[in-house]
């Protein structure tokens, strides 16, 4: 496996200080990431649509989960006002944190996923 950029040294330093340092852990790590998050994002909006509160608490949580090996902070601590509103039955704050959170986790989910190409140089 390749070596990661500086520029994702530097954007994923917290990520590789909790796998120590190991450039090759956290890109297998995100080789799973880039296979698991867009089904998670996938079955949090259908749970969102179905208006099963429940499995959206605990698919946003899986994906919290899943995410804070890269990030602990902003956008991935947000899924938590998301777990929180669906835990209380509150279906309109469900739909506005994912609609506002929904670009910004694409994007990092697109970070995460671009470790994985330097795993085939």
């Amino acid at each position: 496996m390749g070596q990661l950029s500086e520029e994702q040294h530097i954007r994923f330093a917290a990520a590789l200080e909790r796998v120590g340092n190991d450039d090759r852990l956290l890109v297998s790590l995100a080789q799973i990431t880039a296979e698991d998050a867009p089904i998670l994002m996938a079955q949090l909006e259908c749970n969102i649509e179905s208006g099963d509160l429940n499995s959206v608490a605990a698919t946003g949580h899986a994906l919290k989960g899943l995410l804070s090996t890269y990030e602990t902070g902003s956008p991935v601590a947000e899924l938590q006002l998301l777990i929180e509103a669906a835990r209380s039955g509150d279906r309109t704050e469900v739909r506005k944190v994912l609609a506002y959170q929904r670009p910004i986790l694409i994007e990092f989910i697109g970070e995460v996923q671009k470790l994985t190409a330097r795993s085939t140089t």
